[in-house]
Parts: C-alpha cells; structure tokens; sequence
C-alpha cells in the first residue's frame, strides 16, 4: 500500500511518497522545491500572482508524481505562510485543482503535533521528555513530550524566511541587524519560558530546514558530530558577518537555496538557545512529513487520532454519551439515505458533529448550538485542520432553529443534506428515550424534498409530528421545500 504526504511550506513544498510493509513505512521517493511563499505577500497580505504560480506550477509537478494514489491516502496540508494569507481561501481552490488532492490548512498547534509525531518516528525510544523545535520559512513550533505523545505544543509567527525579510531584507549581514533580530525574535517567544524552558525538558531536538542546516555546518567545519551549542551559534554569526553579504555565504553542504534564508533561520535559532537556556541540540529527521504518513496510515487502518480527539473534548463537555450516540446514529441514517454517493470522510465528520452536538450545554443550556460552535472552532482538536473545524462547527451551529444563520454556507462549505440529517436526526430523539425511528423514505420531485413517514407511527408521537412541520416551514423561509409527508 503506497501513502502519499505533501507539506507546503512557508519556505519549502515537499512531497513524499511511502510503502507500508508491515508495520513500518517506508519512504519509496521525495521531492523537494523552493517556494518562498512566506516572502510572496503583498501590502495587503495577500500572496501575489507570482507567488501564487510557482506554487501551483510546483503542485502540478507533485501530481505527476502522486498519480495512481487514491485521495483517502494522501494527506496534503498548508502551515503559517497559507494561514496567514489574506487570499487563502481563494489561492486554496486553485492548489487543489493544481494538485488533483484535498489540501488542509493546519493550525499553529495541529502542525506541531504532527512534526513531534514525525520525530519520534526516528529517534531511539526513550521515556525522557524531548523539546524539539522546528524552524520553518514563516513560523516555529515548540513542543514537549515523550514517546510519541506530545504534551504541550505552541507556535509562534517567526521563521527563516519573514525573519530574513524583516531584518536582511537586502541580503547584507551587519552586527546591529543581527542584534535587532535576535532582540525581537526574543520578545516574540518570551512567554514560552514557563512551559517549554529549562527544567520542562531532558534532552532537545532540532527539526526542518534551518536545524539541519545549520547542524551540518557545524560538524562540516569539524565544531562537532552534528550537535548544535550556543558557542557554535555565535561563531557561525561572527563567520556571516565577516561574509557580509548572502550572495557570499559559502559552507561545505548548505544547499544553494539555503543561503538566503541562513541569516533570519539562525537569528530565530540563537533566540530560541537565548529563551529556553538551551546547552545542546541535536537534529531529528521525519519532521511534518513523516508525522503527516504515520498519521495518515492510523487512518487508514482506523486508528484515527481524530476520534480520541472527539471522546476527549465530549468528556470534557459532560456530554450526555447515550444521547450523543443516538443521536449520531440516527443522523448517519438519514444521511445515508438521503445522500447515498458521500464519501466515508463525509459520514465522519457528520458523526463527530452529532457526537458534540450538545458540547455547548457545558456553558449554557439556552443557547448551545452557539456556545458549541464557539467551543469546536476554538478549541485545539489534534488530528483536525480548521476547515473540518470550521465545517464540524456550522454543522452544530445548524442542529437548530433559524436556518439563515447557515444559508451562505449550505453545499458551498457545508452540505445541506448533512444539516438536514442532523436536525431531523435532533427532532425525533428530542425525547431522550429509546431511540425509535419511523419507517420512512426521501422523494425528490419537482424541486422538492419529500420525507414519507409512517402515518401510524405519527399519530402516536403527535409532538414529533409538530416539529417535523415546524422544521418544513424553517427550510421554506430560506427558499427549499422540504415537504413532510405521511403515508399508510
């Protein structure tokens, strides 16, 4: 079985594709090109045109590659540069039509657990709690954990490409740009002392381009086997600005594409040795891109992360679970029926939606589809990309009343058929009893959805009854017939 991971980076599009044999994966081909897409805003943050085209020519050439990989085992993802973008919605239609695949945006917080998860992947077991901190083109990622588990993750809006922009916008190296850049990097990452500096951590660990690169300076210029400390920091500064220019930077290893970015990467690195008090860090391969695999292969073989995700946030809401899972139950039924072509994702994330439903009650019993929807787009959700946060949350948000609130987005980001399945599946579980169904079918016919009921099983839940014709008459106001009928 071939699995197929594409990260695109703020500096870097990556794509690697892998066999499972066993219980290993195992890298079959990666390809990497250099974007720059964090240094491809304009003044309105938007990503330009010509931004924009050498990432879609990049993703065309990806899918060349990925070609024969089914979508359910690919998993492509955005980080800071595509979060940040102004434009983001409207340049994410065009990379997926480029790529031929599903791309997700992954928030500050997703991305670090699955680089920790890529890194324990290839580093030796051990119960010691590793810091590994993860450089890329437009942010960086701090997380703490042990085994393969992160415990606590953050990301912060620095990286080697912003940063180089910002402070070497040039490519002339000077003391004074050095020490602004270090001195700002520093406040950004200020209040990361508490969780992630010394004593949260055993041994620390570098991932990305900026890590590695300059791990391989240092053990190129015999300092050490690769082991990065804050005195080999400082000599690789005073080396740059002896240099003084990008265009001048020449080290054993450094890809081409690395020296204009070599200044902002190791200004982010010294304050993050600065911050955290950090005496030695080693490189961890896999990163993104391996954790992306492994994650996509727990899905694949249905041990998917998101659904601890789910059972944990439920827990912490004191969800009712028999109601939940009634609930979900019976809109997958009606989903199911209603549309039969949904792809197994579809059905998931209708269920997980129905399994939070009633999170909100935690706050406020009055207004919980709002409180829940507010709870399931905030909250952090390993496993899930803001979009399937944002499509779980209009889901909730829809369970009840007024359908306006939802009408821009129904079929466009959300598709109408699951709200109706959700809110009808509400509706006849409104008792919170055992759940009973009645016999039932949809019709489609001259622009009308018909739902035909059992008349007998009707007259004998006359407060089922009213409300189904309460929901028809929700549908009519925003312009669609959802007709209920009896039959019998």
């Amino acid at each position: 079985m071939l699995l197929g991971a594409v990260d695109l980076g703020s500096n870097s599009f990556r794509v690697v594709i892998a066999r499972v044999e066993g219980e290993r994966i195992v890298p079959q081909s990666y390809w990497k090109e250099t974007i720059r897409l964090a240094g491809g805003f304009d003044e309105n943050g938007a990503l330009t045109p010509e931004a924009q085209a050498r990432a879609l020519a990049a993703l065309a050439r990806f899918r060349e590659r990925l070609s024969g990989i089914p979508p359910e085992r690919v998993r492509a993802v955005g980080t800071q540069a595509m979060r940040a973008a102004t434009n983001a919605d409207e340049f994410l239609l065009k990379a997926q039509e480029a790529l031929g695949y599903r791309i997700d945006i992954l928030s500050g917080h997703e991305e670090a657990r699955l680089v920790f998860k890529g890194c324990a992947q290839t580093l030796p077991p051990s119960d010691k709690r590793r810091l590994v901190i993860d450089i890329g083109g437009a942010s960086t990622e701090f997380i703490i954990g042990t085994g393969t588990e992160p415990l606590k993750c953050e990301s912060y809006k620095i990286g080697c490409v912003n940063t180089s922009i910002r402070f070497f916008p040039d490519g002339k190296f000077s003391a004074k740009a050095f020490d602004r850049a270090v001195v700002a990097c520093c406040a950004d990452l200020e209040d990361s002392i508490r969780a992630f500096g010394r004593p949260n951590y055993d041994e620390a660990y570098g991932s990305a381009g900026t890590f590695g690169a300059v791990s391989g300076i240092c053990a190129a210029l015999g300092w050490s086997d690769g082991e990065v400390r804050p005195e080999h920091l400082e000599k690789l500064r005073r080396m740059l600005l002896e240099m003084h220019d990008a265009s001048q930077v020449r080290f054993e290893g450094l890809k081409e594409d690395r020296r204009e970015v070599i200044a902002g990467g190791l200004a982010v690195l010294l304050a993050c040795y600065r911050t955290l008090g950090i005496e030695s860090m080693r490189p961890a391969q896999g990163a993104l891109r391996v954790g992306l695999l492994h994650d996509l292969w727990g899905r694949v073989e249905h041990r998917d992360t998101r659904d601890v995700t789910i059972a944990e946030v439920a827990r912490a809401g004191r969800i009712d679970a028999e109601q939940a899972k009634n609930v979900a139950e019976t809109a997958l039924k009606l989903y199911r029926a209603l549309r039969p072509e949904a792809t197994p994702e579809d059905e998931k994330m209708l269920v997980w939606a129905a399994t939070l439903h009633e999170v909100g009650m935690t706050i406020n019993t009055s207004r919980y589809h709002r409180h829940g929807e507010y709870i399931v787009r905030n909250t952090d959700m390993p496993g899930f990309s803001r979009r399937d946060q944002d499509v779980m949350a209009k889901l909730i948000l829809a369970q009840r009343g007024n359908l306006k609130k939802v009408q821009p987005e129904l079929d466009q980001s959300v598709s109408a058929a699951a709200v109706l399945a959700l809110r009808l599946a509400v509706i006849f579980m409104h008792a919170r009893s055992t759940p009973s169904l009645p016999v039932f079918a949809f019709e489609r016919t001259e622009g009308a959805l018909r739902l035909k009921m059992d008349a007998v099983w009707l007259s004998t839940h006359p407060l089922t009854d009213h409300l189904l014709q309460e929901e028809s008459a929700y549908w009519a106001r925003i312009g669609r017939q959802v007709l209920m009928e009896r039959f019998g």
